[in-house]
């Protein structure tokens, strides 16, 4: 079975269709386990950082952190995009996301087979 890492763009309250592309990228990440493929990291990048800020706590945001702790995934937020676009406090982010960048992507995409870009 194939090695994934995700990247996801939208952020998790952007009104639809953007709104549609965390969920659909949460349940693409659920077919794929599913379907016996590894998830090596999930990549939020650009608005979907806010998924790590604890004013953006929802539902789906709960999804992410529940599937990143049944199966091991690290959720990686560009650091870069948070703390210079958002001015996010990068050192509350809720659990368990992590601080990262485009050079921790780069890296997983490498050693993955495929990257998928929601």
């Amino acid at each position: 079975m194939a090695r994934l890492v995700l990247a996801l763009h939208a952020a998790p309250a952007a009104p639809a269709p953007a709104q549609n592309r965390s969920l659909l990228a949460f349940k693409y990440a659920q077919a794929a386990l599913v379907s016996g493929h590894q998830i090596d990291m999930i990549f939020f990048y650009a608005d979907a950082v806010l998924h790590a800020s604890t004013s953006a706590q929802t539902a789906l945001v709960d999804d992410w952190v529940q599937l990143s702790q049944q199966h091991n995934i690290p959720l990686v937020i560009c650091n870069t995009v948070a703390e210079q676009r958002y001015s996010m406090a990068t050192d509350a982010l809720v659990p368990p996301f992590q601080n990262g960048g485009l050079t921790e992507f780069a890296m997983a995409a490498a050693a993955a087979d495929r990257v998928v870009q929601l």
